[in-house]
């Protein structure tokens, strides 16, 4: 049985992907700008979101891309945990197995939402972007995540929903669940080897915590 769970942010335990994306492109069309593509945000997801960050900068001015984000951070308070990792998070709460959050965002930027949701009575450990060195896919953010909870990656599980972060996750050790969403279920993960996708709380429960209680 795992000792513990890392868990992504964006996309994992909430679907801020999609809620960015529509964001981003309200705002572009309200300045008479082309909308941006499903595929060229997808690119962005999981990791440092360089090129997008660019994009919208030479669009808008920084002053007009740092109100998207505004909005993005303040509105997100809105949207639910999604179903599978509240069940695991109930689930692990209630076998007092510890929690972390590995992200490639900014604390500060996920405050409102975790907050509101309450994970601070699941979480006590978020590794954010001002933590470490390199962002996802580099493995520095699981690795100091699984530092902080004590333990080694190999007794962690991680859980992701896109190929940057899943690799960052492989890549420092850590057996990883890929549970996608409307903007990473494309992404091509042939190349991750990851120990399960796309699954209920229940499955990921029953196959990777109670089959294997000492």
């Amino acid at each position: 049985m795992y000792r513990a769970v890392v868990f992504d942010f964006d996309g994992t335990i909430i679907d801020t992907e999609r809620h960015l994306f529509e964001i981003i492109n309200k705002h572009l069309k309200k300045h008479n700008l082309t909308e941006i593509t499903l595929d060229f945000y997808r690119q962005s997801i999981g990791g440092a979101a360089t090129d997008l960050h660019h994009y919208l900068e030479g669009q808008l001015g920084k002053e007009n891309k740092h109100e998207i984000y505004v909005e993005h951070n303040n509105t997100s308070v809105d949207l639910p945990i999604i179903d599978a990792m509240k069940q695991l998070m109930d689930y692990c709460k209630k076998c007092h197995i510890p929690m972390a959050i590995a992200t490639s965002s900014y604390r500060a930027d996920i405050k409102p939402a975790f907050e509101s949701l309450g994970l601070s009575n699941y979480i006590d450990i978020v590794v954010g972007r001002e933590d470490v060195e390199a962002v996802k896919p580099s493995p520095e953010p699981y690795l100091t995540a699984v530092q902080k909870l004590n333990y080694n990656p190999g007794n962690c599980l991680a859980i992701e929903d896109s190929v940057n972060g899943a690799t960052a996750a492989v890549v420092a050790g850590l057996d990883v669940i890929v549970n996608t969403n409307t903007m990473t279920e494309k992404q091509d993960f042939n190349e991750v080897a990851f120990t399960g996708k796309d699954l209920t709380g229940e499955e990921i429960i029953t196959t990777y915590f109670e089959k294997n209680r000492d």
